[in-house]
């Protein structure tokens, strides 16, 4: 009996051991794929680490090497072939770029949207229009995408696509792609695109009227408006609307268009300003322009020169030159007029 126990233990142990190494054989092939594979993912993460440093500190040319040398065995290759995309980029590489980038769609094409707005990105730069066809395309697939939007919304806004922005403001405004702050400003853009585009004064009087009397209001839209109408020489109703912002919010692009109306006494409209000088001073060069610009007019040809100068002493500018030219021709001093045409030409040839 004790034998036959000591028998069946030995033949026991015997059988789990053999078992054992048939199956770790069996299993090596897998074990050792298994630690390369580990190795491999340490190297990547190294060089990823690498990359990182050399990035911050402005070696492009090196976090680009970094990033792409264990880009296909990194759990994290994405991330390896759109940074290494962008340091290629950053080095005017574009078809190094443009390689990395299309590699990175072969090889994670679920990652579309990521690797589209990263192209895009990087396109915006040289080829906006090309981003923005990118950004199109991304829209059409997923349109309730808000970091698609904010970035398509960007790309028609910078190339004044005022029509195809005007599609999608409900949809920012609904799916909140852009922050409060950001959508005012889109939105300010929008209307001032459109009034800045207006061919003729109809079109602007369409535009005007679909704003409301606050926007109406607002010194960048305001100023658009302003800008077209005393260009076209339809002055009616500007003052009073310039005079009202100006009151309630100070901009000097609208006080410079206070400065370039015509139409009625133009000592009156200095009077107004005078009273902006008292609580301006006198060191906003704009401020003073249109103050000299209404002196002269009001042919008070002194105070409107001495203004003129005070404002080219703190940033001289060609058209103050030109102003002061104007009042002087206006006097009769045509000898002041003419050496003052020449200081502005050489001011041009400086800048």
């Amino acid at each position: 009996v004790s034998f036959l126990i000591a028998a069946i233990l030995i033949g026991f142990v015997s059988a789990y051991i053999t078992i054992r190494v048939l199956l770790n054989i069996w299993h090596f092939p897998l074990f050792w794929k298994r630690q390369r594979r580990i190795r491999q993912y340490s190297k990547a993460e190294t060089a990823m680490a690498k990359g990182m440093i050399a990035l911050e500190y402005g070696d492009w040319h090196k976090a680009e090497k970094q990033l792409i040398k264990s880009a296909k065995n990194s759990e994290a290759g994405l991330v390896h072939y759109l940074s290494a995309a962008k340091m290629a980029h950053n080095q005017k590489a574009y078809d190094r770029r443009d390689l990395y980038l299309s590699q990175a769609r072969d090889i994670y094409p679920e990652e579309y949207v990521t690797i589209g707005l990263v192209e895009a990105r990087l396109l915006n730069e040289d080829k906006p229009e090309m981003a923005l066809a990118i950004l199109q395309a991304l829209h059409e697939q997923q349109p309730n995408n808000t970091t698609i939007l904010a970035e398509y919304s960007m790309g028609l806004r910078n190339l004044g696509y005022w029509e195809t922005l005007s599609e999608i403001l409900p949809l920012i405004k609904k799916t909140r792609a852009l922050d409060s702050a950001a959508y005012f400003e889109l939105e300010q853009r929008y209307w001032a695109g459109k009034l800045s585009a207006a061919n003729d004064e109809a079109e602007l009087d369409v535009v005007w009227k679909s704003l409301t009397k606050k926007q109406q209001l607002s010194p960048e839209l305001l100023a658009e408006y302003a800008e077209k109408r005393i260009g076209w020489g339809q002055e009616v109703t500007i003052e009073a609307l310039l005079e009202k912002s100006i009151n309630k919010q100070w901009n000097d692009r609208l006080v410079y268009q206070y400065g370039r109306l015509s139409l009625g006494p133009a000592f009156e409209r200095l009077k107004i300003a005078e009273k902006w000088r008292k609580v301006q001073g006198d060191s906003n060069p704009v401020l003073l322009l249109t103050l000299g610009r209404l002196a002269c007019r009001s042919q008070m040809w002194g105070l409107g020169q001495s203004y003129l100068k005070q404002s080219l002493k703190i940033r001289a500018e060609v058209e103050t030159f030109h102003a002061l030219a104007q009042c002087y021709e206006a006097e009769g001093k045509d000898n002041q007029a003419a050496l003052t045409y020449k200081e502005a030409i050489l001011q041009l040839e400086n800048k």
